[in-house]
């Protein structure tokens, strides 16, 4: 069995391999951001909090890596939904508070 996934492994272009790993680390953040928010042991909530900063950085770094190579394709937001956006969570802010 672990011969057999080491050559299919061997099979993988860059792009399926940066978008699996992608995948992962989004998978891990929410994971990560699951304890975070469930924990009420305080050392272990810093713990998961390190863990979440550190991955959301790798998970960029892969993101940025492909959009520069094209194998992730963005569109820029509008300069208008942008600030309306911005308006509503503003608005929520307020509210909640």
């Amino acid at each position: 069995m672990q011969t057999q996934t080491n050559q299919n492994s061997g099979n993988l272009s860059e792009q399926e391999l940066m978008t699996d790993l992608l995948t992962s680390e989004k998978q891990a953040i929410s994971a990560y951001s699951t304890g975070i928010t469930e924990s009420s042991c305080t050392n272990l909530r810093d713990h998961l909090v390190e863990n979440f900063k550190s991955t959301q950085e790798i998970q960029y770094r892969v993101f940025d890596a492909m959009k520069q190579r094209g194998w992730y394709k963005t569109d820029d937001a509008q300069t208008q939904k942008v600030q309306e956006a911005k308006q509503k969570a503003s608005q929520l802010c307020s509210e909640i508070q």
